[in-house]
């Protein structure tokens, strides 16, 4: 059985060798959907009897591990030019940079936070199924192994 949750956030990122205007700095509102794979839940008169994982549990897990961590952030891939400028302002001001070993593009953003929800996920025993992003309403990328 797979259910879905989603959740939205704002983050920013750039696409270092697009050929277009991605290559600059810029955000979106990305809407974010995870998807799990398991068993229901057949434990007599447990708050989850008859579900794979509470939707407000998955929705917990998402906060904490994508929310929590992204949201209102900026992703950059550790060897753009840029990386060392924006690893300083991390260091001076606080601000929520992400650096990351990829270029974050959405394909690459959908593994990343899949990885994270998988481990998330482990310690509940629950398989995750796959990761959508959408980058723009009409723009996404699924991630599942």
């Amino acid at each position: 059985m797979i259910i879905t949750k989603e959740i939205e956030i704002d983050m920013g990122h750039r696409v270092t060798n697009h050929k277009s205007k991605c290559r600059n700095l810029h955000g979106h509102r990305y809407r974010i959907e995870v998807g799990v794979d398991d068993k229901l839940v057949q434990t007599k008169g447990a708050t989850d009897e008859g579900m794979v994982i509470d939707f407000g549990d998955l929705k917990e897990i998402m906060m904490k591990e994508i929310d929590q961590k992204c949201d209102h952030g900026f992703m950059m891939w550790q060897d753009d030019e840029l990386s060392q400028i924006f690893s300083s302002l991390r260091e001076e001001t606080g601000m929520k940079i992400i650096i990351t070993e990829f270029i974050p593009t959405a394909e690459n953003v959908a593994k990343y936070w899949y990885e994270k929800m998988k481990e998330a996920l482990l310690d509940r025993q629950i398989r995750i199924s796959h990761v959508k992003v959408w980058e723009t309403p009409s723009s996404t990328a699924t991630y599942h192994e």
